[in-house]
């Protein structure tokens, strides 16, 4: 005799709606008070809501961790992606991935997402720990391509190192994100010119530097 099969459960609007509300809260507490000083009652209590209530979104906080780190990262690698594929000078596809991974910073909580990745995806446990460092190497290893594009079109410097470039990319864009925020002086715009000219200016050959000045639109996804 056949038994019936178990109904699937498929998330409604409003649970996916409040889904993104609560990880987003989580998001922002681990960014402020560290994920090893944070609690779920911490975000219970951002949201407004009882403490239990939040298990209906996340098993545990190692889950909510594992969801905002795994966000934080998927966007940069479809849009490095989309760089990288682009028919366009190396300087500009260079320019235009600074572009995208200081992006997060021009909307809260995005920046806090991409905060929590670089501090503490190492405190994950071992299996979504290995999945989200398999997607931070997808999105090195894209970056180094760059480079290594740029070197194969005689655009950047032929003697330039692209793994230990993508490391000067990585270090000088991260090191603004972990800081949670921008000098008061200075603009997100300002912030990508400035890390454009520092990464640009040190990569190109003389004969493509004076173009690399001249700002051309990479196309943007409709």
């Amino acid at each position: 005799m056949s038994t019936p099969a178990t109904a699937r459960w498929e998330p409604t609007p409003r649970w996916e709606r409040r889904y993104r509300e609560v990880r987003d809260a989580a998001a922002t507490i681990f960014a402020e008070k560290t994920y090893a000083g944070a609690s779920t009652r911490d975000i219970a209590e951002r949201l407004g809501i009882r403490q239990a209530s939040l298990y209906y979104y996340f098993p545990s906080k190692e889950a909510a961790l594992a969801a905002i780190c795994e966000h934080g990262v998927k966007d940069f690698i479809a849009n490095v992606r989309r760089i990288t594929a682009e028919q366009a000078p190396a300087a500009e596809k260079l320019r235009a991935a600074i572009a995208n991974h200081l992006a997060p910073l021009r909307t809260h909580p995005d920046g806090d997402y991409v905060c929590v990745f670089l501090r503490h995806r190492q405190e994950l446990p071992d299996g979504p720990r290995q999945a989200v460092a398999d997607l931070a190497r997808t999105y090195q290893d894209l970056i180094e391509r760059l480079f290594r594009g740029g070197i194969a079109t005689g655009e950047f410097r032929p003697d330039l190192d692209p793994k230990l470039a993508t490391l000067a990319f990585l270090g000088l864009c991260n090191s603004v994100i972990t800081s949670r925020g921008i000098p008061r002086s200075s603009t997100v715009d300002a912030m990508i010119a400035e890390y454009a000219g520092i990464l640009i200016g040190g990569v190109v050959t003389r004969v493509s530097a004076a173009a690399s000045r001249r700002p051309r639109s990479i196309r943007k996804r409709p």
